[in-house]
């Protein structure tokens, strides 16, 4: 009597949590997907004016002014520096159709257990993400790069904020992943290793519906330097607080021009060059399309991007249905890969095929087509088909594509030269 108590308990236990959780997957099925990371720096020079007039510098680190009172300081104060960064990121993300890009900063961080003593110090990692329109982009680096001049952009930042500690699991609710109930995602999604993700999206929501009002924002200070045959880019990430006033006095000519006197953050021309472009290649210009196959297409490829794979298969299909006829492989190529993601391999190998079959006519289109071999070999690699999958992987590799090499030599026992 008592062991049935105990399973119609664990019974009762089991269908409240199915309840709870079917409950919170209705109230969250509206969630966007946010992209794996587009662009990132990983390594940048942080330099700080001493007290003696002197420039420090560190690796990813902003030091204090005072080296001299370093080793006075408590904790691992001085490890983190004014300001650290382990890497800064950007993704993309869509808010009601509109495109929008999430720069997240994950850095050093830590606290003392007893503030007042300044003891038992606690070292964790945390991230600051600001969330802002997709258009912004340009003006973080102009077409026309104004060398040897200061610039600064105002994000005006949708949602912004902070997750202490965020490699700890994050649970919200019923320990639920927010990933799993979003519009077209499927079994093989790449899940967040922290939660992360799903907090900057709880955030994201609970701004769209009302919950929460922004106040945060960030201001980025760009100084790209031209010196002979060098090219630098100093700049620095400004908390700043949405206030229309303040950004203005903060935005000033007469406020910003000594943001570089006494600390920044500098890199190659490239390296900053390549963090924006790289993620402003995925923006994609919607008011230029023309017809509804382009719309469609257009459509798939954010869908893409973000990974709502079911969604970009559907918006694929329907711009295929606009122009049966149409000779541009890439949206087979794209759909390829979408079916591929979605565990659709044969279809998928149909796609790869029929994008190859149209052979471009523009040199500047050949790297693109030439992948298709490399994803169709990876389609048959997963339908148990060893031999073709090494065979359009060494076609590929003979076409150009270099990292074909890597899967040559570990699934085929190839010797690459």
């Amino acid at each position: 009597m008592k062991n049935t108590i105990i399973i119609l308990f664990l019974l009762l236990i089991y269908y409240t949590d199915i309840h709870c959780q079917v409950k919170s997957a209705e109230e969250l099925e509206n969630f966007s997907i946010m992209s794996p990371v587009q662009s990132s720096i990983t390594e940048a020079k942080g330099w700080a004016m001493q007290d003696n007039g002197k420039w420090a510098y560190a690796n990813n680190k902003i030091p204090h002014t005072d080296s001299r009172s370093n080793a006075s300081r408590p904790g691992g104060l001085n490890q983190l520096g004014q300001d650290n960064f382990i890497s800064i990121e950007l993704r993309k993300i869509m808010i009601d159709d509109v495109q929008y890009n999430v720069l997240i900063k994950k850095y050093e961080d830590g606290e003392f257990e007893f503030p007042f003593l300044q003891r038992e110090w606690k070292s964790f990692r945390s991230i600051d993400y600001y969330v802002f329109k997709g258009e912004k982009l340009k003006e973080m680096l102009p077409e026309d790069v104004p060398f040897n001049t200061p610039y600064l952009v105002d994000l005006n930042c949708y949602v912004a904020g902070k997750i202490k500690n965020f490699e700890e699991s994050v649970f919200m609710g019923n320990r639920l992943i927010l990933s799993s109930y979003a519009t077209g995602v499927i079994g093989n999604f790449q899940a967040s290793q922290a939660g992360y993700e799903d907090a900057i999206i709880r955030a994201i929501q609970d701004r769209k519906v009302g919950k929460i009002i922004n106040d945060g924002n960030l201001i980025l200070a760009v100084y790209p330097i031209k010196a002979k045959d060098k090219e630098m880019v100093r700049f620095k990430l400004i908390k700043a607080y949405k206030h229309e006033n303040l950004i203005k006095i903060q935005t000033s000519p007469d406020n910003w021009r000594d943001l570089f006197e006494e600390n920044f953050y500098e890199v190659g021309f490239n390296i900053y060059s390549n963090f924006i472009r790289e993620s402003q290649a995925y923006f994609i210009e919607l008011d230029k399309v023309i017809t509804a196959y382009d719309s469609n297409y257009n459509w798939g490829l954010l869908r893409y991007q973000i990974g709502d794979y079911l969604g970009a298969l559907e918006a694929f299909n329907k711009a295929l249905e606009e122009d049966p006829s149409t000779d541009d492989f890439l949206i087979y190529s794209y759909r390829g890969n979408t079916r591929s993601k979605m565990g659709l391999h044969s279809t998928a190998i149909a796609d790869f095929d029929k994008a190859i079959s149209l052979r471009p006519k523009r040199i500047i289109d050949y790297p693109n087509w030439i992948r298709n071999y490399f994803n169709r070999g990876v389609a048959k690699y997963y339908m148990d088909n060893l031999t073709g999958a090494c065979e359009d992987w060494k076609k590929a590799y003979d076409l150009g594509y270099g990292s074909a090499s890597e899967y040559l030599m570990d699934f085929c026992g190839e010797k690459i030269k």
